[in-house]
């Protein structure tokens, strides 16, 4: 037996680790670990090819990685959802943050983000910023300036100003249509 690290794309919450951990043991492998991005698994040669792990995966809409440059990406996102769920500090430089968790040159990694997803770490950042602030605006539960301070920015007018042009509408246009499906971590994510 060998046991082997799948990385995984796709994976953004804690359900996708368990729809992986769940369909990686329906279909024969000893399960050790599931994490964001990853499952370290047992196999022996009868256990299902990497092809069709790959395929079980896919059906589920995840990838295995199939390189280095894909893991960086993931690497990358993963980073910048842990921030995302951690107090932000607006002052706090994303190349700071990502030198610290990715430990490789901010540089090459941004180069290599935007050749392989057609957008910059910092436009993906906010992103994913305004999917959580929709989040919160379904919840109903704060108001938009402690939406704000909660994702990081320095004043509402800031988050105003990147909620309206990633949404293509206001804060208060966005709540008062509040019935219409939210997108997801997952759409911003593929």
């Amino acid at each position: 037996m060998e046991t082997v690290e799948l990385k995984i794309k796709n994976m953004v919450c804690e359900r996708c680790c368990m729809m992986v951990e769940s369909r990686l043991s329906a279909i024969g492998l000893e399960v050790l670990e599931v994490s964001l991005g990853s499952a370290i698994v047992r196999r022996d040669q009868n256990s299902p090819s990497f092809d069709d792990i790959g395929k079980e995966l896919k059906s589920l809409n995840f990838e295995l990685v199939s390189n280095r440059q894909e893991q960086l990406i993931e690497d990358v996102k993963h980073a910048l959802l842990k921030l995302l769920d951690e107090q932000i500090n607006e002052d706090l430089s994303l190349s700071d943050y990502l030198n610290e968790h990715i430990a490789k040159n901010y540089s090459q990694v941004s180069k290599t983000f935007s050749r392989l997803e057609g957008q910059t770490i910092e436009k993906f950042f906010i992103k994913l910023k305004i999917e959580k602030a929709t989040e919160m605006i379904s919840y109903d539960n704060q108001n938009f300036s402690q939406i704000a301070y909660a994702l990081g920015y320095k004043n509402l007018q800031h988050l105003s100003r990147q909620f309206k042009q990633v949404t293509g509408m206001t804060m208060s246009e966005y709540k008062k249509l509040n019935e219409h499906k939210r997108g997801g971590i997952d759409k911003v994510w593929s």
